[in-house]
């Protein structure tokens, strides 16, 4: 379908919907970044593949969530173009194993809705099977770990949510490999006197950040652990690890206990006056140091789909109640109503990239700037929504 033509599709759609109170704010978002054309029209970051692998399982979860909403077929089109935008060009194996990890969130899309019966075009599909070997020629550290991109030596948090679950959906998983993957990050990343890990580390010891013992590099980014936190929660339900007669294996443990450490002490940083998580967490209320809601979102969303699906031991009221509370801080804060009487919302206070591809300082860190209505954060707030509209009333 030609865009011009989902563009005024979509907009009367969102006119129709905004006049219902109820719309819930999962399906007011997504319709928000359709009508954006957002994940078709690409936004130039580095970002683009963890962009549309996001948003892609956005998508389908919410098509799964409401299985008889009216605006299935425009999400099915609207998911194949994402898809197709995001694999062109099409390159090969090779090529693709100098691009982030990000890739594999694009690929586990692609999977996902070929799996679900949604049509993909023939370009997807072979970007599917690129993306899918190349997970054989990308580059590791002496000690097995993936490096993140082409940064020698360099292994980000960031990568998880993307590397995990796409390893956890073949059909033999490697579970050794992904237990080591977890495992190096933890044993260079944990920081000193507690369970949160800082963004990422350098096996060589070499770059300007890191540390001379562990080359760990110095903060936690708020976005990164929410990235990797996430990425266990997702890793664990593709692994079945919910299921009683298969969750007893060791990486389903190993899984289990680093999302429960982590859940656990990043609740004590939430922001006691409003709920949500800084760009820093570890810093909060310091002089620069904001709150930001990609992190907030993906909070919210694991913290409430590590609960569903008994990862996360029920009952533990204190996080799904830090959750909620952080949700509702969002709503009122982060989403904007862009004022265009369609219904139509934004999101803000959603930081840009931050790489460690640079000094890696509080200062850099604080000073990248926001992006509204960055797929980065309206993707996580369509998770975290889609959760938070599980829960009973």
């Amino acid at each position: 379908m030609h865009l011009s033509t989902i563009y005024a599709t979509l907009a009367v759609g969102i006119i129709s919907t905004a006049t219902c109170s109820k719309t819930p704010h999962s399906r007011m978002m997504l319709d928000s970044v359709k009508i954006r054309q957002q994940g078709i029209i690409s936004s130039g970051a580095a970002s683009v593949f963890l962009e549309s692998g996001i948003l892609a399982q956005a998508i389908l979860d919410t098509m799964a969530q409401y299985p008889k909403s009216d605006a299935r077929a425009s999400d099915e089109k609207y998911l194949g173009a994402v898809l197709d935008a995001a694999s062109k060009p099409l390159r090969n194996a090779t090529f693709y194993a100098t691009r982030p990890l990000d890739r594999f969130s694009l690929a586990s899309g692609i999977k996902r809705a070929s799996k679900s019966g949604i049509p993909v075009s023939a370009g997807a599909t072979a970007a599917y099977e690129a993306i899918s070997a190349s997970l054989s020629l990308q580059i590791r550290n002496p000690d097995g770990g993936f490096w993140y991109y082409v940064y020698p030596d360099w292994s980000y948090l960031d990568g998880m949510v993307s590397l995990l679950p796409f390893m956890a959906a073949s059909p033999q998983p490697n579970e050794t490999d992904i237990d080591l993957q977890i495992s190096l990050l933890q044993s260079h990343c944990k920081m000193a006197n507690s369970s949160l890990l800082v963004h990422g580390y350098d096996w060589s010891r070499t770059a300007v950040w890191a540390n001379s013992l562990t080359g760990a590099s110095r903060y936690v980014w708020g976005r990164s652990l929410g990235w990797f936190l996430a990425g266990m929660v997702q890793t664990y339900e593709g692994m079945d690890c919910a299921d009683n007669n298969k969750g007893y294996r060791p990486i389903c443990t190993h899984i289990r206990n680093t999302t429960i450490q982590i859940s656990s002490k990043l609740v004590e940083y939430a922001d006691p006056t409003t709920g949500a998580w800084w760009q820093l967490p570890t810093f909060p209320g310091r002089s620069g140091n904001f709150l930001e809601s990609s992190s907030t979102a993906l909070y919210i969303f694991s913290f409430l789909k590590g609960l569903r699906i008994g990862i996360i031991p029920a009952p533990s009221e204190k996080l799904k109640e830090a959750a909620i509370r952080a949700y509702n801080y969002t709503v009122q804060n982060f989403v904007v109503d862009l004022g265009y009487g369609n219904g139509t919302i934004g999101y803000d206070g959603t930081v840009a990239v931050c790489s460690l591809n640079s000094t890696a300082t509080y200062e850099y860190y604080t000073t990248q700037p926001i992006v509204a209505n960055s797929l980065l954060g309206e993707a996580a707030f369509i998770l975290a929504s889609l959760e938070v509209e599980r829960l009973p009333l």
